[in-house]
Parts: C-alpha cells; structure tokens; sequence
C-alpha cells in the first residue's frame, strides 16, 4: 500500500536527505524508523533531495506498507521513531502509481539571511549572517533576470547528473523584516546548489563583484567559475511541494 507524508526536519546535523554509508542522513533515520513499524526494509522517496545541512518545513516522501495505517496512527507511530527534529507532519493514503519526486508539479525553497552586524544567535542554524551593505530593492530587480525557463548550467555543480539543465522558475519573493531578509524560489524543479547559488549571484552582483557583468551575462554565459562559493546551506529550507 502506498502512503504519503509531510516531514519537517532540521537538517543542522545531517549529511542531507539521500542516504550514505556511516553518515547520518534523513532519509537514513526515516527508513529505519519506518522498518520498525514495517518489520523489514522499506525504501523512500522524497520530493527534493535536500544538500547536507538544508533543512525542510514541507518535504513529501513516499513508500509503501504491507499494512493499511489509519493517517492519524501511522504519523504517531513514526513521530514515536524518530528524533525531536524530525517530525511527520500528516499521513495519508496515496495512489498506488504516486512517486513524490516524479510527480511533483512545482517546489518552493526560502533562503534567509541576517543583515546586521551581530548575529541573531537564535537564527545560526536557520540564517547567513551577512554583515555587509546590501541594496535590497536592487537585489530583488536583478532577481527577475533568474524568473522564466533558462539554461542553469552556470548555477549548479560541474559534476552535476541531470538529463538538461533547463530548469523554469515561475516566481520569486524578497521579503525583509528587520534584519531578517527572505528569498523565495518557485520552480518546476532545482538543479543541485542551484538555489544556493543564484543567493550567493546575486549578493555577489550586488556589491559589484560578479565577474560576468550582470545575471543575464551569467545565465548565457553558462560559466560556473564566474561566481564565487555557493550560499551557507543552513539558510535553505524546503518549505512546499506542489502536486
């Protein structure tokens, strides 16, 4: 039988989702929790494969049951497995030939970065601290350069394995409180970095110091050494997947 559910996970700790060998991950901590609950292996799939120390407020993974589990017993009974900072947040029943990442239609990534001079320290797991000056009504016009379908290949890694690196974003919010400044990216899907590193362009961009002149530059220029180290990843959180 398959289900799906909705994690939310601080991911501070861990070596990302996908599991490794001797290295804690989410995926890792989720299957052997659900092995108990199963008694015998059971294999996930999760929507977005988070990077190590990325964390998720609305991560959906998928897998099959031998049992039927009412929705409100099988996330007590997982949350009952796991560590404090992974939580299940619902469980349901899904169709037989769902797959959480395959059918997902859109995900959602927030990237938060502290503008002051002194660190927030509630916020060290959860922000980059940015002590710099930083124009954020320029940041969010040169935004609208990464907006549309491109060709990311400048923004992700070069021994990245996907099929094509088109990838289409269809919107993207800058929202300031305080000292706190909040990206967000929606898009059909992410290469891997490709978030971290359109955050660390466009900060780069805006004191002056991307090599390539502008985003669009960067964007045709298909370059990835023409920007400097990707964005922290303890700033990035998965926050929605749309089906």
């Amino acid at each position: 039988m398959k289900y799906r559910i909705t994690l939310a996970y601080d991911g501070a700790d861990y070596f990302g989702w996908q599991r490794q060998l001797n290295q804690p991950t989410i995926q890792g901590v989720i299957e052997v929790a659900l092995e108990k609950l199963e008694g015998a292996p059971v294999t996930t799939h999760a929507a977005g494969r988070t990077d190590a120390g990325v964390h998720a407020e609305g991560q959906v993974i998928s897998f099959n049951l031998s049992r039927e589990w009412e929705s409100g017993e099988l996330r007590r009974a997982l949350n009952g497995n796991l560590p404090l900072e992974i939580r299940a947040l619902d469980a349901a029943r899904a169709a037989e030939d769902f797959h959480a990442r395959f059918d997902a239609k859109s995900k959602t990534y927030r990237y938060q970065i502290w503008l002051a001079e002194v660190m927030n320290p509630f916020l060290i797991r959860y922000a980059w601290h940015y002590p710099y000056s930083l124009n954020v009504e320029r940041l969010a016009e040169e935004s609208k350069a990464l907006s549309g379908a491109h060709d990311f290949t400048a923004f992700t890694v070069a021994d990245c394995e996907a099929k094509t690196f088109i990838r289409t974003i269809t919107e993207i919010g800058v929202e300031r409180e305080g000292a706190l400044l909040k990206l967000f990216f929606t898009g059909d899907g992410f290469l891997r970095y490709q978030v971290r590193t359109m955050v660390g362009a466009l900060l780069e961009s805006n004191r002056g110091r991307l090599k390539a002149g502008s985003i669009s530059e960067l964007i045709e220029s298909r370059d990835r050494t023409l920007i400097g180290a990707p964005a922290p990843a303890r700033g990035l959180t998965l926050i929605k997947v749309e089906y």
